[in-house]
């Protein structure tokens, strides 16, 4: 823990070591609130939420339900043939 000490403008600095650990850099912004008595800072994301998803196609989730299915086939039949189950 590191103790630092507040302007008169009510800046601080994070030490280096801090920074260079969580990736911060010139421009970062953070996110600050109150907690109690504490105060939080909490990076904010570079990118947006809506930059990092993308519309899935119409079938998309009843494709995926399929591959997830016969690969759980595949392990079960796997599994019942190891423990000496024919199936």
């Amino acid at each position: 823990m590191a103790t630092v000490k507040m302007s008169s403008r009510g800046q601080v600095v994070i030490p280096k070591q801090l920074r260079d650990d969580l990736g911060l850099v010139e421009g970062c912004k953070l996110k600050v609130f109150r907690e109690g008595k504490k105060m939080v800072m909490i990076t904010e994301p570079e990118s947006k939420p809506e930059e990092l998803f993308v519309a899935a196609k119409k079938d998309a989730t009843k494709e995926a339900m399929e591959v997830s299915h016969e690969v759980d086939e595949t392990k079960l039949r796997k599994l019942l043939k190891e423990v000496g189950v024919e199936a």
